[in-house]
């Protein structure tokens, strides 16, 4: 029968630390350095929430605001695998995108005095003016709203000689929700 053989007792057994440390060089003495942070805290570089609460309080909501001095931000995809893609951040740029430069926030994505546009891995941070982004939201809705009215008459219609399909429900008018009932914690 196979068996394991038990360890040797300690004192058979070689010494853990077999070789003496060497003093440790200069630059690796403790300094007195502190810790910024406690515990597991992971710091997210994508986090722009500051940013935004600075530049854009409203967030394009007309109602709370003047959004003619907002300015909107957004990360946007800069390289895939490694590689730039030149016609999405040409397209970027068409929708009125803009580059947001180190200069413009020293010393918060990169060490002061750093060139060039903020970049965090394969992502780029853009911004343009608000009342660019409060249009294309309303684009955008305007054509999600004309596609569901588009589906719905189709639905409706029936052949001749055929049963309906479904009776179309057609709500024309809505009541919008209170902003005060909706309540989104910081």
């Amino acid at each position: 029968m196979n068996r394991i053989p038990s360890p040797p007792p300690m004192d058979a057994r070689p010494s853990e630390r077999a070789y003496e440390r060497p003093s440790l060089p200069p630059g690796l003495m403790d300094d007195g350095r502190t810790r910024n942070r406690t515990g597991d805290q992971v710091v997210d570089p994508y986090n722009i929430d500051d940013i935004k609460k600075a530049y854009a309080p409203t967030n394009g909501d007309s109602s709370k605001g003047n959004v003619e001095y907002e300015v909107d931000f957004e990360w946007k995809a800069y390289e895939t695998y490694g590689k730039k893609n030149y016609s999405q951040y040409h397209a970027h740029e068409d929708q009125g995108w803009r580059p947001v430069m180190h200069s413009d926030f020293p010393g918060r994505f990169a060490p002061p005095g750093e060139e060039g546009s903020v970049r965090v891995n394969d992502m780029i941070l853009m911004h343009r003016p608000m009342r660019l982004t409060v249009q294309a939201r309303t684009e955008d809705y305007r054509r999600a709203t004309q596609q569901m009215q588009v589906h719905r008459q189709k639905m409706a219609e029936t052949p001749e000689g055929q049963h309906p399909r479904m009776q179309p429900v057609v709500r024309t008018t809505r009541e919008p929700l209170p902003r005060e009932a909706i309540e989104i914690p910081d």
